[in-house]
C-alpha cells in the first residue's frame, strides 16, 4: 500500500511514497549517491556532515531536496549525531532549532510538529522510516547491526505508543536502501551476539566458509512482534554495495552518505 516511487528530475533522484503525501500530508523519502552535475566524485550528493565533505556543500545538497520536493516554508532538514546506539531524540517545540546539524548523540528523531524534516543518513545501515497516520507522528531511524541487536525500532514503536498514543495499524514503516543478505558478510563473534539473543532463526545463511546476516529480516521480526501489519510495511530493496546509485561504506570505505528523510506537511 505505501509504496515508493522514483521522482527523479534535475540530476536528483528521490525515492518518495506519494500515498502517505496524497492522503495523509506526510512525506516518507530516500535520496541516493547522484550528484548536482552528474559527474565528479567531488560533488556526490551527501548529507552528512561527518563525512568528511565541506559544510557548504552538504547545506546546499539538503537545502536542493527540500526544493525538490517543493517545500517552500522549510529551510533545514534536521540531523543528530548517529552513533550506533538507542537514543531517541524527541523534536518538539520545547528545542533550539537553529542548527540543522543538532549537537546530541540520537539514532532516531521522531516528531508531531508540522514542516519540521527529520532525517537519519547511512552507507549501509538501514535507514527506517515511520508514520502514524492518525496521530501524525513520524520517526527517521538509524539501525545497523548494532541498533539492530539492541532492537530499535521495537524501542521507537513502543516510544511512539507510549508518547504518542499511537496504535500499531496506524503506523506505516518504510525500509530504504541498505546492505542486504547477499553482500553483507560478518564474522562469528558478530553472529554469536544474535544467535545468543535471538536463536538460531533464518537472519543468517553460510556460504562455504563466509556469514552473511539479514537485516532486514530482523527488523521486520520486530515490527511483526510490536502489532504492525505486513501490508504497512514497504521495503525498496536496494542493496547499497550492489547498486552503484547508493554510498555504501564497505564497497568504497571513504564514501558520503544518504538520506531518510521524513515530514509532516
Amino acid at each position: 500500500m505505501i509504496g515508493m516511487e522514483n521522482i527523479s528530475a534535475h540530476n536528483l533522484p528521490i525515492y518518495l511514497s506519494n500515498y502517505l503525501k496524497n492522503n495523509h500530508g506526510i512525506i516518507l523519502c530516500f535520496t541516493t549517491s547522484k550528484n548536482r552535475q552528474g559527474k565528479g566524485e567531488s560533488d556526490s550528493f551527501n548529507v552528512d556532515y561527518y563525512a568528511g565533505e565541506r559544510e557548504e556543500n552538504v547545506r546546499k545538497n539538503r537545502e536542493m531536496i527540500l526544493r525538490k520536493l517543493e517545500l517552500k516554508k522549510n529551510r533545514k532538514i534536521y540531523s543528530a549525531k548517529q552513533v550506533h546506539g538507542t537514543n531517541i531524540l524527541n523534536i518538539n517545540k520545547n528545542m533550539n532549532l537553529e542548527s540543522d546539524n543538532i549537537m546530541r548523540e540520537a539514532d532516531c528523531l521522531i516528531t508531531d510538529l508540522k514542516n519540521i524534516p527529520i532525517m537519519v543518513m547511512g552507507a549501509d545501515c538501514n535507514l527506517i522510516l515511520m508514520a502514524d497516520i492518525n496521530k501524525k507522528v513520524i520517526a527517521a531511524v538509524h539501525a545497523g547491526w548494532r541498533g539492530t541487536l539492541q532492537e530499535l525500532v521495537a524501542k521507537v514503536i513502543s516510544y511512539m505508543k507510549r508518547n504518542f498514543g499511537s496504535k500499531s495499524k496506524d503506523i506505516f514503516v518504510a525500509f530504504g536502501p541498505s546492505i542486504r543478505k547477499c553482500c553483507y558478510k560478518i564474522d562469528s563473534n558478530v553472529l554469536k551476539k544474535f544467535t545468543d539473543k535471538f536463536g538460531l532463526g533464518n537472519f543468517f545463511t553460510k556460504k562455504n566458509n563466509d556469514i552473511f546476516l539479514d537485516l532486514i529480516n530482523l527488523n521486520r521480526v520486530q515490527l511483526e512482534k510490536s502489532g504492525i501489519s505486513e501490508e504497512n510495511v514497504y521495503d525498496c530493496g536496494k542493496c547499497t554495495y550492489c547498486d552503484g546509485d547508493f554510498f555504501s561504506y564497505r564497497r568504497n570505505k571513504v564514501t558520503g552518505r544518504q538520506a531518510g528523510i521524513a515530514i509532516i506537511e
